[in-house]
Parts: structure tokens; C-alpha cells; sequence
């Protein structure tokens, strides 16, 4: 790697204290996995180990920063030591987002919205979530993206309306996590939970109508401009897991004295209606163009709410079908953007005549003393994954 293409890494303890004795790192984002992941490893000089053992402890923060741009505090969640006969100490530590508490953790049982006109979301959530020190939502992913990567990201979508996204009724169940909670109302509307780098709870959405923040290659010829992969690149593309279609039936609403016995909502969503270009499930063949998921929601009372059902079941499962997966030099793009997920590239893989733009679900930043930089990016067809 070049010394200009090396970004400047910091990871500090959680009063600032620099850690200056760390040997590797790898930090994972995906985009439908709220709690990333930070692993790193250091070995601290005997002048730094009184301190090193202070706070590298489960249940205290990391964070990290990368050229100043801030990617996040991480919660330690587990700390391995090797004491070498010698006396030297090596740690090897394992980090997540604070989601993870919520995530694992129990919602208060008696928690209840129930309201004859619809509730903002975000007080919903942030009455499962303020137990465990959340406080704000926000739903401008755009802005988040933009000082994540270090550009202004073009194109982007507009922050959510946090006025139009509502529930009417949410009751927590026995043994229900507090994310479970607030990811049954989510999976209604079509977005998802995760955490910004300041440590606010972001509303989000995947974005595909953003303009592409870097350009992806894999050519022999070395003629196209952008960021080669440096060693093998991995095409998974499959049928197994994939729908042709997801029929959902619903519920009559017994509330409503209109509804006749023969009124049960039922919508029909098609892979091609999720993206005709390129379906997550096809087939040549006639005899297996064929293959239903059909499903019945208790909680579906109109055809609207069978459609985002579909929608979710048949989304969740494409982001699977097709992906192309490599790696790059550095941290950051020729662009001069930083690698990140829910940003889009232009794809261009000589050997497959595939020249698309692509939508990047997962990326994961190593560094270490016999690699250098690197950055592994997973990217899927553009719309693919449907949140509902």
C-alpha cells in the first residue's frame, strides 16, 4: 500500500485516552445487522498495562476514528487475554454497537400503546428503548452516510417524515426482546433500526436512488477508471432460499360490522415486481418458474398490510440471491469517499459483462501488520433487498 492511500487510525478508551499499543482491527457493517463489529488487538507496553487492564474491560466503550471522521463507540462485549511466559500480555477484544443491550435485553412486559388514532413511531420506541439510555431518533440516513464517508453524498433520499411514520396499537409479549419490540413495527413500514455514529438510534431505509459514490472493477485489461479489487472476487448467485412469489392471507377485522365472512385480505407479491431486470428467483424452465411462499399474517387486516408482508418476506431473502463480494486497496476510495454501507458503486466485472450500478451491503475495514489497509465489500443488485 502506498504511504498516501494509508488513512490515519485512532481508537481511544471511553475518557479519551488514546490507544496507542494496538496490533490489528477489523470493523464489520452490515447494512441488516444493527450491532457492526469491532475486533481488535493489542499488546501493551509494561508502562501501559496498569492502564490497558483498567479499561479494557466488558461493558466499557471503544471508539474509533479513521482520518478524524468519527465511525462510532463500540461497547466492549468480550475480552480474551494471552499471558505469554515471558510476561507479555495480548488482548484480543470483541465490540458491538450499544444496541446490543436492547438487543439481547428484556422489553417491560406491560408496555402498551394503544391509541384510537395512530402514534408517532418514535415515542413508541424510545418508551422500550429509554431503559437503556436512548433518547433521540433520527431519520436523516443521507446526512449520516455523507460524514461517514467523508463526501456529500448526491442523489440521496430525503429524511423520513418522523410525522407520517405511525402505529396505532403495539403490545409487548412475554420474553420479547426490546429490539424484537421495535423491529415488529419497523417491519410494517419498511425501515429498519440502527445506530448513527454519535450514538443516536437512526430511522433508515435502503437507498437506491442515490448517485454512485465509487466504481468498483475487476478487468485484465486495465482499462476502466476506479478501484480494482486486489485478489479473487466470490459471484453467489442461487435460487435456494428465493420465492417466485409470496402470497400472504390475512384477517377479517371483526371490529368493523361492514366486513362479510368472505372479505379475508390477500395480496400477491411477484420477485420481477421487486426488480424485473434481475428477479432473486428465476428460471428458464418452465416446470420450475414456478415456486410459492404462502403465508398467513393474523396481524394483516387490509390488502395493504398483506402486500408489505410479501414485500418484507420476499426482500429480506433477495439480498442473498445475488453478490458479488472482494476486496480493495485502503479505506478510502479513489474517489476520496470512505467505504460504506447503504452507498451505491458502479460495478464492472469484465469476466460476467456485468456493468451496473450496485448496492453495498457490507463492508469491513483490516488492518494489520502483513496486509496493511484493506477494505472487503459485499455488494447486491440495486433494490434487492425490500424492507416491506
Amino acid at each position: 500500500m502506498s504511504a498516501q492511500n494509508r488513512c490515519k487510525v485512532t481508537m481511544r478508551f471511553d475518557d479519551g485516552t488514546t490507544i496507542s499499543d494496538w496490533l490489528s482491527f477489523t470493523l464489520r457493517d452490515t447494512y441488516t445487522d444493527p450491532l457492526a463489529e469491532l475486533q481488535f488487538q493489542c499488546s501493551p507496553t509494561k508502562a501501559n498495562r496498569a492502564e490497558y487492564r483498567k479499561h479494557l474491560k466488558k461493558g466499557h466503550l471503544v471508539s474509533i476514528a479513521i482520518d478524524n471522521v468519527n465511525q462510532g463507540s463500540f461497547l466492549i462485549q468480550t475480552v480474551d487475554r494471552t499471558i505469554g511466559k515471558s510476561g507479555g500480555v495480548v488482548y484480543n477484544l470483541t465490540c458491538k454497537t450499544p444496541l446490543c443491550t436492547p438487543y439481547e435485553g428484556s422489553v417491560d412486559p406491560d408496555l402498551e400503546v394503544s391509541t384510537q388514532t395512530d402514534t408517532p413511531v418514535s415515542i413508541v420506541i424510545l418508551k422500550a428503548l429509554s431503559a437503556y439510555g436512548f433518547d433521540r431518533i433520527s431519520t436523516d440516513g443521507t446526512e449520516d452516510r455523507s460524514a461517514l464517508t467523508g463526501l456529500t453524498i448526491k442523489g440521496g433520499r430525503l429524511p423520513f417524515p418522523v410525522e407520517t411514520l405511525k402505529h396505532q396499537q403495539a403490545k409487548a409479549q412475554e420474553g420479547q426482546t426490546a429490539y424484537q419490540f421495535a423491529a415488529t413495527i419497523f417491519s410494517r413500514l419498511g425501515v429498519c433500526l440502527r445506530m448513527k455514529a454519535d450514538g443516536q438510534l437512526l430511522i433508515s431505509a435502503p437507498d437506491y436512488d442515490q448517485q454512485p459514490s465509487y466504481t468498483l472493477v475487476q478487468d485484465p485489461t486495465r482499462q476502466k477508471q476506479g478501484d480494482y479489487f486486489i485478489s479473487d472476487i466470490h459471484i453467489h448467485d442461487t435460487n435456494e432460499g428465493q420465492f417466485s412469489e409470496c402470497r400472504v392471507r390475512g384477517e377479517r377485522d371483526e371490529n368493523n360490522p361492514d366486513v362479510t365472512q368472505t372479505a379475508r385480505p390477500e395480496a400477491t407479491v411477484k420477485a420481477t415486481d421487486l426488480n424485473a431486470k434481475r428477479p432473486a428467483y428465476s428460471a428458464d424452465v418452465a416446470a420450475a418458474g414456478y415456486k410459492p411462499s404462502i403465508m398467513r399474517d393474523k396481524n394483516a387486516r387490509d390488502v395493504k398490510r398483506c402486500k408489505n408482508v410479501g414485500t418484507l418476506a420476499l426482500g429480506l431473502k433477495a439480498k442473498d440471491a445475488f453478490t458479488i463480494e472482494g476486496e480493495v486497496d485502503g479505506f478510502r476510495a479513489q474517489t476520496g469517499a470512505m467505504w460504506q454501507v447503504n452507498t451505491t458503486a458502479n460495478v464492472y466485472v469484465a469476466e460476467e459483462e456485468i456493468d451496473e450500478k450496485m448496492w453495498i451491503l457490507e463492508r469491513t475495514f483490516t488492518q494489520d501488520r502483513s496486509g496493511g489497509q484493506r477494505t472487503k465489500v459485499k455488494v447486491l443488485v440495486n433494490g434487492a433487498l425490500a424492507l416491506g
